[in-house]
């Protein structure tokens, strides 16, 4: 029996299940599909070739005669998961069945010692067998999904959790950590944003309310560069969120051509 051969370790653990959701899915692919019902380690048998096998197919020969006599219950405690007691056993069910006997192989603890979480009602599988692989620890936990409806519901859909390649860890040297008390560059950027808009629309202020007799009209419309360039800038580097800096240079050297244009194409004119 399973049970019989020492401690797993994930290399052999995993053979072991690959070759256990073979058999259950060659037997759930027949015609009606072939449920065993009570699958535990005794059940499983690993021949001297490494090979494994389930036998006592007892509870599915009653099915086949249409003995109704509580035949879609048959199993053994621990092993058997919900549905079934109620008489839909189905090929989740045997999914069921594998996970639990797998569990109980790798850790071996009884079912009914095995740590649950009791707002799932469902093993804690990190807990009980530590240090698993990922795929394997991934297919057994979706195995013994307390609910049919989250469990795989093939074996073919049990294989792909086993195979499905884990997601990259995230690379921590790429990740920056602000410290409280600095502040965001974003912040900072709109900061001096606010400043520069804050100074060119001062600097026009003194010019056209301080300076405003003292200067000819032209004269006036030439130093406007002294508050349009920096407004520009300000507001360049607030709203250029990927390049601040380079986007408040644009704007304001933006801002100057369209005001030398005035000044040399339209003013004149004027």
């Amino acid at each position: 029996m399973i049970g019989d051969r020492g401690r797993l370790d994930n290399a052999k653990a995993e053979v072991l299940l690959r070759q256990l959701l073979a058999v259950l899915d060659y037997l759930h692919s027949r015609h009606p599909p072939v449920i065993h019902r009570d699958i535990h380690p005794g059940n499983v048998i690993v021949g001297a070739d490494g090979r494994a096998s389930l036998v006592d197919f007892g509870a599915i020969q009653d099915r086949l005669r249409g003995d109704k006599g509580g035949s879609t219950t048959i199993g053994t405690f621990g092993f058997v998961p919900m549905e079934q007691l109620v008489g839909k056993a189905r090929p989740a069910s045997d999914l069921y069945a594998l996970g639990m006997t797998m569990l109980v192989a790798l850790s071996h603890r009884e079912p009914e010692e095995l740590p649950y979480d009791e707002g799932a009602s469902k093993v804690r599988v990190d807990e009980a067998v530590p240090g698993l692989a990922p795929g394997i620890r991934r297919a057994i936990s979706g195995m013994v999904e307390p609910l049919v409806g989250q469990r795989p519901q093939s074996a073919a859909e049990a294989l792909a959790l086993l195979d499905r390649p884990a997601l990259p860890a995230p690379r921590e040297a790429k990740t920056r950590v602000v410290a409280p008390a600095e502040a965001p560059p974003s912040a900072i950027w709109r900061t001096i944003g606010a400043l520069a808009i804050g100074g060119g629309l001062l600097a026009a202020g003194a010019i056209y309310i301080l300076f405003f007799d003292a200067f000819s009209e032209t004269e006036l419309v030439r130093i406007s560069i002294l508050w349009v360039a920096p407004v520009a800038f300000g507001f360049g580097v607030r709203w250029g969120e990927r390049s601040p800096l380079a986007t408040g240079f644009l704007w304001s050297g933006v801002a100057v051509f369209l005001l030398i244009l005035f000044i040399y194409g339209i003013f004149p004119s004027l």
